[in-house]
């Protein structure tokens, strides 16, 4: 049931200095931020996390009209808490503490120079807490000295993802955002020390750690450990790569919304854009700069493991969300700026080299064969970074026909057939084959630039953060108030103009997919469109031929890597789908989502193209077929090898089958239970009239399948409805007032 709604008295403007508007945002700042001085946190740093985000979502919903406004409390909150705790200068930002010491006291060499929050913490105590002239004290009487994970580093990561989050109603990034993520991309080098304890500390410590008291009976027992030990310590006092200010910052790039300004013409005083540089030009200059030191890290470390034959992987980070940040601003910019003011000027000599170096990153960056450079690269580069240019890949490609024109919109099955032949090569491993199925999934469901798989998945150490930021965006599930997720799937124009584009190309590539291979319309008929070209027809025949041998656990008539000839098409199972049962399953789901069963004239999940190729084949003669590739498409007539091979499948499977049947049979028919207690209830003769009218023991109307339902925001949808039909309990509550009175 819905809460009650409270109005307050109308007399009371403020509460000790703040108006009452900001009474929720100055709580969610001050569990972000803690005391003044910085050493009293009392909410866990999964708890500031999440008020990071809230501090977000309130700024959101309480946006000014215009990204030029000053009223944003809420993110001047979040950029006043990254200020005090990771920038020590103008210029410089400090390192994440990943590490704590703490220290156990005995019970009469307590130092009354701790402060309440030391005294307080039990047992262990951290060493940071006392006071700088008592440290060395507190570590000759320590008893044990232990180092512990300090959690501050997630908050500043839902701090920066707050930060990039937040837009005005227009859909705008205001200035201060791009200011303080251009200002954390011009760091110097991620590959900084974090200084835990002074120099004299940390050798005091290590004297106390080695200073043992030994006796006849453990002197055995410590030489036998004191080396593991000794190793153990050495290895905590190694300096570490502290790359989750960075990597978190490129990934935040993808919620940027900027567009150029709009100036009005002194000639004309008409309103266009300004030919100024565009505001995301910067970031993607230090977005580029980042992506080439880590392929440069990467370069180097790949020829030492080639000498120094470790086996070690490099799991890299920055890079993902560097392409992933970069592929995105180009898309936005792309799509943000008008054809007539695109074309850079050149005319001014003392500009003219600037000019062409950001007319260069520009063209490298919106180009697919840059990405692809990435991911064919040799040697081999790591899976997430490969998987990341795949991504870049497909959402350029799907982009490059969000304007529908008299060619055909072939931008998805580019990017499909690069996937998969990238999938079916032998230097692709496993887990990467699973991914850029996925992608081909999120390019048809319109969800490729709008998730970020990669990065969100890859960048985290923690499935759960990123499984819930991949399913409910950056803001959480609650973002939006009562509109969940729907506001993260439904990517519009203003809101998000880049995702918006790449859907819309992907959109119309789904449709040549599915209309390849029918009649041709009637010319005469008003509107009718153009069919596909017999090329895309024997293209999507191709691909469709490919995508079936390859999930039915075939190699598909590639090379075999043993002996270098073509393998057969249905004579061995020699695939990388045949032990590779989730990968099947995930081109399986491609297939049914682009020729799903009953679409069309085939209503049984039949490629169109593959039919139609196959009839002109027959009718033609062969020679002019064979010219556009329709030797390469399967045969689907009454006697082949495939036919006769699914035959076969089909009867050795025909018991599981059955047993399937009357599974799916069975769920729904508790499915359409709901609906039959609704009929029977409302059939029924007797009933209490004091619990119809308030509603008890009634059963609930059955839920719509609506749009934000096909969106996947199911708990939107069904609130929505039972909002509609006064069955959330708002109706007596809408009537209801509570007021607090002054007593």
């Amino acid at each position: 049931e819905r809460p009650l709604s409270v109005q307050i008295a109308p007399k009371i403007k403020f509460v000790y200095g703040v108006p009452v508007s900001e009474l929720p945002v100055r709580i969610l700042g001050d569990c972000l931020r803690g005391s003044v001085v910085h050493t009293d946190l009392p909410h866990n740093p999964s708890v500031r996390a999440q008020a990071a985000l809230a501090l977000a979502q309130w700024q959101n919903n309480k946006a000014p009209s215009f990204k030029d406004s000053y009223d944003w409390v809420g993110l001047k909150l979040l950029i006043q808490y990254f200020n005090e705790r990771f920038c020590q200068h103008a210029s410089s930002m400090m390192p994440a503490k990943y590490a704590k010491i703490c220290v156990k006291m005995l019970n009469n060499a307590q130092s009354a120079s701790t402060t309440s929050r030391a005294r307080s913490s039990g047992e262990y105590q951290y060493l940071d807490l006392f006071h700088s002239n008592d440290r060395e004290t507190v570590i000759e009487n320590a008893i044990e000295i232990e180092q512990e994970e300090d959690e501050e580093y997630r908050v500043r990561s839902a701090v920066i993802t707050a930060i990039a989050s937040c837009r005005a109603k227009d859909g705008q990034s205001p200035v201060l955002v791009i200011s303080i993520l251009e200002k954390i991309l011009q760091c110097q080098d991620e590959s900084v020390t974090t200084n835990l304890v002074s120099l004299e500390e940390s050798r005091l410590i290590e004297k106390k750690k080695k200073r043992k008291t030994v006796t006849s009976q453990q002197i055995l027992d410590d030489n036998a450990i004191y080396s593991e030990r000794n190793l153990r310590d050495e290895f905590k006092d190694l300096p570490y790569v502290s790359s989750s200010l960075i990597a978190e910052t490129l990934l935040s790039l993808c919620y940027v919304n900027a567009s150029p300004n709009v100036i009005e013409d002194p000639t004309t005083g008409k309103h266009i854009q300004s030919k100024a540089k565009h505001p995301v030009i910067p970031l993607m200059e230090a977005c580029q700069r980042w992506l080439e030191w880590d392929l440069y890290k990467e370069d180097i470390q790949c020829e030492d493991e080639v000498v120094n034959m470790t086996g070690i992987g490099r799991n890299s980070v920055i890079a993902p969300n560097a392409i992933t940040g970069l592929c995105s601003l180009a898309l936005l910019r792309q799509v943000t700026t008008d054809a007539d003011t695109d074309n850079t000027d050149k005319t001014e000599p003392s500009n003219k080299r600037k000019i062409d170096r950001v007319a260069e990153m520009i063209q490298n960056v919106t180009s697919a064969q840059y990405y692809i450079d990435i991911f064919d690269s040799t040697p081999v580069r790591a899976d997430t970074t490969r998987a990341a240019a795949a991504q870049a890949v497909t959402c350029l490609c799907c982009a490059a026909d969000r304007i529908p024109n008299d060619r055909d919109s072939i931008g998805l099955l580019t990017a499909l057939e690069f996937l998969l032949e990238r999938i079916l090569e032998p230097t692709t491993s496993p887990a990467l084959r699973q991914t850029l199925a996925l992608l081909m999934l999120d390019a048809c469901t319109g969800k490729v630039c709008l998730t970020q798989r990669v990065a969100v998945i890859g960048s985290s150490n923690d499935l759960v953060i990123g499984g819930s930021r991949l399913y409910n965006g950056p803001l959480g599930a609650s973002y939006g108030n009562d509109s969940g997720s729907s506001l993260f799937m439904s990517a519009s124009k203003v809101s998000l103009p880049a995702a918006n584009a790449v859907n819309d190309g992907a959109r119309n590539g789904m449709s040549v997919l599915r209309k390849s291979g029918k009649p041709k319309p009637n010319p005469d008929r008003p509107n009718a469109k153009k069919p596909p070209s017999e090329d895309t027809i024997v293209r999507v025949a191709k691909f469709a031929t490919s995508l079936w041998r390859t999930m039915n656990g075939e190699l598909g008539g590639k090379f075999n890597v043993k002996d270098g000839t073509p393998s057969a098409v249905t004579s061995a199972i020699d695939g990388v789908c045949a032990y590779d049962g989730h990968l099947r399953c995930s081109l399986l789901s491609l297939w049914q989502c682009v020729w799903p069963a009953g679409n069309g004239s085939s209503g049984n999940g039949q490629c169109l193209a593959v039919q139609r190729v196959q009839a002109e084949r027959v009718q033609t003669e062969p020679p002019e077929w064979i010219k556009k590739g329709a030797d390469e498409v399967m045969k689907v007539g009454e006697y082949n090898d495939e036919k006769l091979a699914a035959e076969m499948e089909d009867k050795a499977n025909e018991s599981l089958r059955k047993i399937i049947n009357l599974e799916l049979d069975r769920q729904q028919w508790r499915g359409d239970l709901a609906q039959v207690l609704k009929n029977s209830s409302n059939g029924s003769g007797s009933k209490d009239p004091i619990a119809v009218s308030q509603g008890l023991n009634q059963p609930l109307d059955i839920v719509e399948k609506n749009e934000a339902w096909k969106l996947g925001s199911w708990v939107t949808s069904a609130a929505y409805q039972r909002r509609a039909r006064n069955e959330d309990g708002g109706a007596v509550v809408s009537a209801t007032k509570l007021r607090l009175t002054m007593s």
